[in-house]
């Protein structure tokens, strides 16, 4: 008997083809090390309360200066502290009897948690716009900047107060409600080669800005918000506030 003779013959046409496909296939099934699952942490930062803007003693309440021969007291429940509320005497320069604002709002540092974000429905603090707050976190108002998602009755602003059916004569107070209205009018403003990036830089800190433009030749600006709520917000923020000057 002879003995076998066992060779490998390289494999020609379709057996080369299908040797091939056995090759790889055969490769593919080697079990391979499983690789590491990676799991992606969220990091939610803990909401901090709101803290307190000023001391309770800074909120004093001072009789305005006296120009002219009739105090309406009534006046002050619809006005700014800062509003004078003499009439009669000699006419004066409106501008000479406002006060610059006592506080300003820190939104980076102020904002916070409060009494009122467990309420559906909740206005923003007044106060709070202002920088004057002395509540904190047990204020029953938001402290924080309005959103898109907040979403008031049209017959009040974003701080709860009730507009009217016109504008006043000198189109200050809270508003009407026949109209929407998201600019905001800045007068008295010193210009400069800069002015409108200042003004934009300042007032966009109150919320997303459409549109800023400037009238140079008579020192005035409007500032137009994509949400009207942020515009009352501005509006309350930067009244009797200084810009770079």
């Amino acid at each position: 008997m002879s003995d076998e003779e066992v060779a490998v013959v390289p494999a020609q046409g379709d057996d080369a083809q299908d040797a091939t496909e056995t090759a790889l296939t055969t490769t593919g099934t080697e079990v391979a090390a499983p690789a590491e699952r990676k799991v992606k942490k969220i990091i939610r930062k803990k909401r901090r309360p709101a803290r307190p803007q000023v001391d309770p003693s800074f909120i004093t309440s001072e009789p305005p200066p006296q120009t002219g021969t009739i105090f309406n007291i009534w006046y002050a429940l619809f006005h700014s502290p800062s509003y004078n509320k003499w009439s009669g005497g000699d006419r004066e320069d409106k501008y000479l009897s406002k006060t610059h604002a006592k506080g300003r709002c820190n939104v980076a540092k102020d904002t916070g948690y409060t009494r009122a974000d467990k309420v559906v429905g909740s206005f923003f603090c007044l106060f709070f716009a202002r920088g004057i707050c002395p509540k904190g976190q047990d204020c029953e108002y938001l402290h924080r900047l309005p959103g898109i998602h907040d979403i008031f009755n049209p017959n009040v602003d974003c701080f709860g107060r009730d507009k009217h059916s016109d504008y006043r004569d000198d189109m200050g107070g809270v508003g009407s409600f026949m109209r929407t209205n998201r600019t905001v009018y800045v007068g008295r403003i010193h210009v400069s080669d800069d002015i409108e990036e200042v003004v934009a830089r300042h007032f966009a800190e109150w919320g997303q800005i459409e549109r800023t433009r400037v009238l140079n030749t008579r020192g005035v600006a409007f500032v137009t918000y994509s949400n009207e709520a942020n515009a009352q917000f501005a509006k309350e923020a930067m009244a009797h506030q200084s810009l770079d000057h």
